[in-house]
């Protein structure tokens, strides 16, 4: 009777936490899109009004937005730009690490992990001085490479903990076969690793799209992203609330929706270590 009473104690402890947990994520995001669908007045009132008219004033003020249908695009070219170079260079350099031996292996593994906890800003202003000599300040290609000095650390450090889980029998059986380096990581380690990497990709997108420190000191208008766009709507001496409101909606939902279909990859490609017999 002990035994039940405390396994029912801790389930409803369980339910509790992940309600609380739950309301604490949603919360936020439920206020924002009330604010973005609130006048001004309404978005303000005190208390607040929990039953309101909904309005898509901010919404269609988006459209006529100087540069923000723009930013969305960016926002969609530089996370594919730049979640295609992690991957790809993440992959080759995962393997080298896991495969080869060389001096200085565990120092850069250990360099790896220092490189992904540094702040942004600390890669701006030597960046800055580069692009504007070489000519990729502001543009697509620029702030897609800016990005992998935080990216490409977190991308090899996550795909060489995949390639670690694949057996060493097969790659050895590949090689008796006459497989190269290449024909390896191509027939054994990419497809055992492949829902490791599928969720390396949605991740890196993740952090990409929601990006703001980089990419407002390294764009000014050609290749302003959604997060600085929606930091535009503060002035000077007021804030635009509903117009940002709005805005910010637009650039969370579709990581979100991006998110919820791909949480299944993401799940299983984080657990695949813990699924290795």
């Amino acid at each position: 009777m002990a035994a039940l009473r405390r396994d029912q104690l801790e389930r409803a402890l369980a339910y509790l936490i992940s309600l609380a947990a739950t309301l604490l994520t949603v919360f936020p995001i439920l206020w924002l899109l009330t604010v973005s669908l609130k006048s001004q007045r309404d978005a303000f009132a005190v208390p607040p009004k929990l039953v309101f008219e909904p309005i898509a004033d901010h919404f269609l003020g988006l459209l006529d937005k100087p540069g923000f249908v723009e930013a969305f695009r960016n926002s969609v070219i530089v996370t594919a730009l730049g979640v295609a170079i992690a991957i790809v260079i993440a992959i080759f350099a995962a393997y080298s690490i896991h495969r080869f031996r060389f001096r200085g292996k565990q120092l850069f593994g250990v360099w790896l992990l220092l490189a992904y906890m540094l702040p942004e800003f600390l890669f701006i202003i030597p960046l800055f001085v580069l692009y504007q000599r070489i000519g990729w300040y502001d543009s697509h290609i620029g702030l897609a490479f800016a990005y992998q000095a935080h990216s490409l650390p977190f991308a090899v450090w996550l795909i060489r903990s995949f390639f670690r889980e694949v057996p060493l029998e097969l790659d050895d059986a590949s090689r008796i076969d006459g497989c190269h380096h290449l024909g390896t990581l191509r027939h054994v380690y990419i497809p055992m690793a492949a829902p490791g990497i599928a969720a390396t990709a949605i991740l890196t997108a993740i952090w990409i799209w929601n990006e703001l420190t980089i990419a407002l000191s390294l764009t000014f208008s050609e290749a302003q992203t959604i997060t600085v766009a929606v930091a535009s709507f503060r002035g000077y001496t007021s804030i635009n609330w509903g117009g940002m409101a709005a805005a910010s909606v637009v650039a969370v939902l579709p990581m979100l929706l991006f998110a919820v279909v791909a949480q299944k990859y993401i799940v299983k490609g984080l657990t695949l270590g813990s699924l290795k017999g």
